[in-house]
């Protein structure tokens, strides 16, 4: 049977074995009460972006660079602060260091259309 994972806005995260079956359904979150949304993830262990990915959103100021090189000499950044990751275990393990989260993407709810 197949492990889903669920994860939940206040923070909460949960996985469970359930048959093909039921793949549709979607958890309760046991802390908040909301429902839950499934989580995807793909376990690519230590693999190589097909090319690697310069990231405008955990950019450094410039004057950093070298105290960043310090705490982690394996990501390389750019002069203008931006870092670079070639392999998703890396970045995977950058974010969890310095205590970012990725957010999942915000879904517009079905609904009419406003002219």
């Amino acid at each position: 049977m197949p492990y889903y994972e669920f994860a939940c806005d206040c923070g909460h995260e949960q996985g469970v074995i359930w048959p093909m079956s039921r793949s549709g359904e979607l958890l309760k979150c046991s802390k908040c009460g909301r429902q839950m949304y499934r989580k995807y993830s793909f376990r690519t262990g230590n693999k190589d972006y097909s090319k690697p990915i310069v990231s405008d959103s955990l950019a450094i100021n410039p004057d950093q660079i070298p105290e960043h090189r310090k705490h982690f000499p394996d990501v390389e950044v750019l002069p203008d602060g931006r870092p670079i990751f070639d392999k998703f275990s890396k970045h995977e393990n950058y974010l969890k260091k310095t205590g970012f989260k990725k957010h999942r993407q915000k879904i517009k709810p079905k609904g009419e259309r406003i002219a």
